[in-house]
């Protein structure tokens, strides 16, 4: 069949190009079968499409029309988007193209099918057919130069043709947000969006209006990712390049990590997310405001002077073992709990069970990989945890089902003369080497001096230390989730310094001007000695945290400030 989708998409290219900046061509005419309104243009190239198919027969699914029975024969499904991209066609935008994928219909099918109306044969391919049934799939550029091809025949991979070249697809292999090229599909200016703009997390966003191009973008390495946030993208626009990016070694889901499963019907749609297996899981917990990939394995980090939170770890792992869950424990438990040490390749999730102290090495083990910590508190007053021991189990069925919702917190990165120290979840502190002496600092804003300060140390905290040193040095609250930071003096010696609360996409600099050298702490563990007009470079990580959200935070600050 890959000879006849190759003559449909070259007949469509060959015809439609004479009215490409015709007047009428963009004359709305009707409202498709999707609820959208039909365009001159795309009802002349569906026609053109129908013309060819009715002499192979099948069942026809596009757009425009719906769904259609071509010819006496029912042996193909075919899923046409005759042109994605229509915006861009009737402007001369060249970004446009014809898309098919098809679907061998099973010898059982064919005579449950012959002759049946309408609705019931919407009703049969919606229950017993989906995208994973693709088999073909064919995108055209109908825009540019050498009118490139892409294909793909399920388990044969994914080509190019380009002029007399035929080229093998694969995907990128960066794997770095911010080397990554992305493109995205959004209505409006979406939070996500905005976030992304803002904090820069990507080495350029592209906005081109053509799904299955986008996507085949992907396949061939124009784009490292592709991202569909609204849940916009039909069945029409990806038939034909899901089997491509398939071929290709992308992994596909819908954006809260769910493979996709769309029946066959015009009314199916999805979000997406495409990338290689690496990029996507760094991709996924931006967008998912439910994390729901199902867990393959827990690390645990148990605060290990606690006999209560050891008894609990185990009862925990015992239980997940029922469950056939594979669980990992941190070494310094290993001769207390009999498990395999973590490796952070091959876990999902950690459980973190202890105070904040033991939540804080978690964060660092996970060192700013998507694997969400379910915190248990087994401390004192655990501002981190968001989970107690009497709930925890409920915790973890909750992760096991998939129906949990994930916190993102940002970090705080460190730069001491090019040296990167660890990002910080809660807090770097500056204080002295010398106990009972006095630092001098100088602090900078986006390289504008703010203060001249002499005080016993600085903290610069995140949104989650908030409620940590700072709060105890004299700084504000704030909630977890904003994207702020936190200047907080310990012990100024002017008393009109006051805790400074910024937006964390400025860049703050710290200059040493005390002869007396100063100790460098993140998360509370000391990383380096600075010296004299040594300058301490502080700006927003790359990296998150993530927790599986639990106790509300007001609710959490009301039950430790009446304790």
């Amino acid at each position: 069949m890959l000879d006849v989708a190759l003559k449909l998409v070259n007949e469509i290219d060959k015809r439609i190009q004479p009215i490409i900046g015709w007047e009428n061509a963009g004359k709305t005419v009707k409202i498709g079968a999707d609820g959208t309104p039909t365009k001159m243009i795309d009802i002349i190239a569906e026609n053109i499409a129908i013309n060819v198919l009715e002499k192979y027969g099948g069942i026809l699914l596009s757009e425009e029309i719906g769904l259609k029975v071509l010819g006496d024969e029912i042996n193909y499904i075919y899923i046409l988007d005759p042109i994605d991209g229509t915006y861009n066609a009737l402007k001369n935008i060249p970004v446009y193209s014809t898309s098919v994928g098809i679907i061998k219909i099973k010898e059982e099918d064919k005579k449950i099918l012959k002759n049946k109306d309408i609705k019931f044969i919407e009703k049969y391919l919606y229950k017993n057919y989906s995208i994973n049934d693709v088999y073909l799939g064919v995108v055209k550029s109908l825009a540019t130069k050498d009118k490139e091809v892409f294909y793909a025949i399920k388990n044969k991979g994914a080509y190019l043709i380009k002029g007399d070249e035929k080229i093998k697809l694969s995907v990128s292999k960066v794997n770095e947000l911010k080397k990554a090229s992305v493109g995205l599909f959004v209505y409006g200016l979406s939070n996500e969006l905005l976030d992304m703009l803002k904090d820069r997390l990507f080495r350029r966003i592209r906005l081109f209006g053509s799904i299955s191009l986008e996507m085949c973008f992907v396949a061939n390495k124009a784009l490292d990712a592709y991202i569909n946030l609204n849940e916009s993208a039909r069945l029409f626009d990806i038939a034909g390049s899901y089997i491509i990016c398939k071929e290709s070694n992308a992994k596909i889901t819908d954006k809260n990590g769910k493979e996709l499963n769309l029946p066959i019907s015009i009314s199916s749609k999805t979000s997406l997310i495409i990338a290689n297996e690496e990029l996507h899981k760094k991709l996924l917990p931006i967008f998912s405001n439910k994390w729901a990939i199902k867990p393959l394995s827990f690390g645990f980090v148990v605060r290990e002077d606690s006999k209560e939170a050891i008894n609990l770890a185990k009862d925990l792992i015992n239980y997940l073992k029922s469950k056939n869950i594979p669980c990992y424990v941190k070494e310094n438990i290993k001769n207390l709990i009999n498990e395999e040490k973590i490796n952070i390749k091959k876990i999902s999730h950690i459980v973190a069970i202890g105070g904040d102290g033991t939540i804080l090495r978690a964060a660092r083990i996970a060192n700013g990989e998507p694997i969400p910590i379910i915190s248990i508190n087994m401390g004192k007053l655990g501002f981190l945890a968001e989970f107690d021991k009497e709930n925890a189990k409920e915790a973890i069925n909750k992760v096991i089902k998939g129906d949990y919702e994930i916190e993102r917190r940002i970090k705080l990165d460190t730069i001491i003369n090019s040296k990167k120290l660890p990002s910080a979840l809660n807090e770097v502190v500056i204080i002295t080497k010398n106990p009972a002496k006095i630092l001098h600092f100088e602090i900078y804003v986006n390289d504008t001096l703010v203060d001249d300060l002499r005080a016993d140390g600085l903290i610069i905290s995140t949104p989650t230390g908030s409620t940590a040193y700072s709060l105890s040095a004299g700084g504000p609250i704030v909630e977890p989730t904003n994207n702020n930071f936190i200047i907080t003096p310990i012990c100024p010696f002017k008393l009109n310094f006051r805790p400074l609360v910024l937006s964390c996409r400025n860049i703050i600099k710290v200059r040493l001007k005390s002869n007396k050298p100063a100790l460098i702490a993140v998360d509370g563990i000391v990383e380096e000695e600075i010296k004299k007009d040594d300058i301490v470079m502080f700006k927003k990580s790359d990296e998150y945290t993530y927790f599986v959200k639990g106790k509300n935070f007001y609710e959490k600050l009301k039950n430790i400030f009446l304790n």
